[in-house]
């Protein structure tokens, strides 16, 4: 009898998930609830907590959880997803370990253009020091965004 084994191409997984998204890297010390709060005045969203979204992550036996807003525009059938970066002393992307949050844009909706004004806005909030459009090509982990 032969066993069929199936492979999940990651490389798929990861093109067709990224596939119309843009990302910005936020960093704040304030608390993800209070930038949360400052940017749903600020932005007029209404992000919330996601738990279904919530990322785990297992290093060296430990595990590891990272908080993901979510913030659905369903007219625009864009999405905004924005993950907390760090948990204890582990960070979501290694290679980002400046940066504090992640938010996510899904969906066609939004250009360039749209997605600038978007974190120019967000840098007017006080609680955020920086927010800065990321090149998704330059992320080795993004593989860790994927809920």
């Amino acid at each position: 009898m032969s066993v069929l084994k199936l492979k999940l191409d990651q490389d798929a997984l990861v093109e067709d998930f990224f596939e119309d998204t843009w990302l910005a890297g936020i960093i704040s010390q304030a608390k993800d609830y209070q930038l949360i709060w400052q940017l749903n005045k600020q932005l007029g969203f209404d992000f919330r907590v996601n738990n279904t979204l919530e990322i785990n992550l297992a290093k060296n036996r430990r595990s590891f959880f990272f908080t993901v807003y979510e913030h659905q525009e369903i007219t625009k059938g864009a999405g905004h997803y924005f993950y907390n970066n760090h948990c204890k002393a582990e960070f979501l992307l290694p290679e980002l370990k400046h940066v504090d949050y992640l938010w996510l844009i899904k969906g066609n909706y939004y250009q360039q253009a749209d997605v600038k004004a978007l974190i120019e806005q967000c840098r007017k909030a006080e609680l955020v020091q920086m927010a800065s459009l990321l090149d998704m090509r330059d992320i080795k982990n993004r593989i860790n965004l994927i809920f």
